[in-house]
Formats: C-alpha cells, structure tokens, sequence
C-alpha cells in the first residue's frame, strides 16, 4: 500500500512538471513579441539561479560525493540546457514546428532503450504498447495541425531536433545515476547556474534592446513565471519523477506535452482545435495511461 501511494506522488510529480512545461508555450509565445529568444532563456535561468542559490549551497555540502562526479555533473549540465536548447532553438530555423513536433516524440522511446541499456530495465508489453500508442498520437496530432513556419532546410532541422532529443535522453540517464547521491534541487541548480553562464549573451539583448517593454508588469510576471514556475519548479519535480521509475515510464509521460501545450493555447490565445487533433490528442493520453499501468 505504501509503495502505491509513493508511486502514485511520484506519477504526480512527472505530471506537475509536463503542466508546467506545456503552460511554457504560450507563455514564450506571447514573450516572443517582445523579448529575443536569448534573452528570454537567460532571463529564466538566471531567475532559477538566484532561487536554488541556497538549496544548491546546502546540498553540495551534504551530498556523497565520490571521484569523477564533476564529470557527470558537468556533462549533466552541458546536455541540458546548454546544448539541448541550443540545438533546439537553431532546429526550428530550419525545419517547421510541425515536423520538430513530430521528432519530439521519439524521445520516450530513446530513454526506454537507454534505460535499457544502461539500467537494465525491462519493458513490459503494456509499456510497449502504451509508448507506441502514445508516440502515434503526437506524430497524428503534429501532422493533423495546420502549418505555422516555413522549413527551407527540413532535413537538417529534423537532424538537429533529433539530436536535442539525443541530449536530453543522455541528460535523464544520467539524472538516474546521480540522483541517489545528489539532491534533487542540487542537481537542478547546478543544471540552471550552468545554463545562466552558457546563455550569457542573452544579456545583452535584454539590456540592449527591450528591457523597457520587459518590466512591463505582465511581461515581468510571465518571465518570472517561466524562471521559477517552467524552469525551477518542473526541473525539480521531473528530476524527482526521474530518479524512482524506470525510463520508460517517465519518459513517455513528456508526450503530453503537445496535447496540453495545443489545449492551453486554444484556451489562452484562441487557436483553433480541429476534430482530428482531438482524437490525437485523446490517443495519446490513453498511451501514456496505458503505460503507466502496473498490470
């Protein structure tokens, strides 16, 4: 019974940390207006550094610390957010958001073959199933979507999504070996101080160019949101969800993403669901419900 209830947190944990990442989407895109993109993922980072300032502080004092640790902390970092974003950010220059969409779902099945390979994990045919059917509704609910950006050069912005992809799998594997040593917060920490030093250029748009229109009160609120709810917040809790299930399992819960970030813009800034994203939309959570099941 105490292992369901804990189980049952931890379900909710990954789940808090894909609202929150979901709400991130119209929350940039009404930022975009006003703010570079760098700016933006500096701005978040460096709100997320001042907060897990203390708790970083305390957790590397308290942490079992053991040679060769600040390898993986620093490859942990560098995976993501430096390069994961970085990639991402350069992937959609080339490619459109609905085919970016569609490589995003590959991720889950990624981390299950790392979890895998690395954590001897083993895949049960409901999880299986559940990866697979979720995976087709995000690839459904992408191509069902009507196009938003133009792609001059598809294939190497797929290439370089697929590879953000890539860095994020490695970043959750290696969340899974350091967790048991490492504080949660501290890992989380070391993740955005890592990211407020790489993104440092994004400085200087915001001072430079549209600092004024950022401490407007609703742009400040939506940025800080982003700094401690999207970024703080959602680290954490899916570094937590991370660390007591097998990859599998939290990896494709990050497939409800699109179907929560389609909903809350519908909701928020008026896009338009047609019946087909719908029904995508419904397969997908079945999927992710389906492989959460114990039996």
């Amino acid at each position: 019974m105490r292992r369901e209830i804990g189980e049952v947190w931890v379900l909710t944990a990954l789940l808090g940390a894909v609202v929150l990442w979901a709400s991130a989407f119209p929350v940039m895109k009404a930022l975009l207006g006003v703010m570079h993109p760098l700016s933006m993922i500096w701005g978040r980072m460096i709100i997320a550094s001042i907060i897990l300032l203390p708790l970083v502080m305390r957790g590397w004092r308290t942490a079992d610390k053991r040679p060769g640790d600040i390898r993986w902390l620093l490859l942990l970092a560098f995976l993501e957010p430096c390069l994961y974003f970085s990639l991402e950010i350069t992937a959609l220059k080339y490619t459109s958001a609905s085919q970016a969409g569609m490589v995003v779902s590959v991720f889950p099945l990624l981390a299950a073959l790392g979890g895998v390979l690395f954590f001897h994990e083993r895949m049960t045919p409901h999880m299986t199933a559940g990866l697979l059917l979720s995976m087709a509704g995000v690839i459904g609910l992408t191509l069902a979507g009507s196009p938003d950006a133009s792609a001059p050069r598809p294939w190497l912005g797929n290439f370089l999504e697929f590879l953000a992809m890539v860095s994020a799998t490695g970043y959750m594997l290696i969340v899974k070996r350091m967790a048991p040593r490492y504080d949660i917060w501290l890992l989380t920490g070391i993740q955005m101080m890592a990211g407020a030093i790489f993104f440092l250029p994004g400085a200087w748009f915001l001072f430079g160019w549209d600092f004024a229109a950022v401490l407007e009160p609703l742009n400040l609120g939506m940025l800080v949101y982003l700094g401690i709810g999207v970024t703080v917040l959602a680290y954490g809790l899916y570094n937590a969800g991370v660390s007591r299930l097998p990859a599998a399992r939290a990896s494709v819960m990050m497939n409800l993403i699109p179907v929560l970030a389609v909903v809350m813009s519908w909701g928020w800034l008026g896009e338009r669901l047609n019946g087909v994203q719908i029904a995508f939309a419904a397969l997908t959570l079945a999927g992710v419900m389906l492989a959460q099941q114990r039996r």
